[in-house]
């Protein structure tokens, strides 16, 4: 963690909790591992200085029908904004880890939507995980 990562962002978009308790478990490691590191909801996204981040850990869950949960709606909005210029997440290394249930067709949609949306605004993939692994 002593690579100049700086801070650490550990983002949450949670419905029932579980991708919250995942992302704090992820911040505690980093924390206890000596890095620097915030947790934040995605409603909380403002906080952050997207200019100035550069590492950003993303665990969010499924819900619905795929959709992303209430908490993480107003982040999903706002990166979907077409005005973004394609360099504003230039800066960002990331990876997301989605949470879904393998029973329903749009399994881990809203990380899918997220990984793809981050890396057409520039960003980096830091991880690259299992695609379509049973249990993933």
């Amino acid at each position: 963690l002593g690579d100049g990562l700086g801070n650490i962002v550990v983002l949450h978009g949670s419905q029932t909790g579980n991708a919250e308790a995942i992302a704090g478990r992820i911040h505690s490691e980093i924390v206890e591992a000596g890095g620097n590191a915030s947790l934040l909801a995605m409603k909380e996204y403002e906080k952050m200085d997207v200019s100035l981040e550069r590492l950003v850990i993303a665990v969010v869950s499924t819900t619905g029908q795929g959709d992303p949960p209430e908490s993480a709606s107003k982040f999903y909005r706002y990166l979907k904004t077409r005005s973004h210029p394609k360099t504003l997440l230039a800066a960002w290394s990331f990876a997301v880890l989605a949470l879904g249930d393998t029973n329903y067709d749009m399994f881990c949609k809203p990380g899918k939507v997220l990984d793809k949306r981050l890396e057409e605004l520039g960003a980096k993939r830091w991880v690259t995980g299992a695609s379509g692994a049973k249990g993933e």
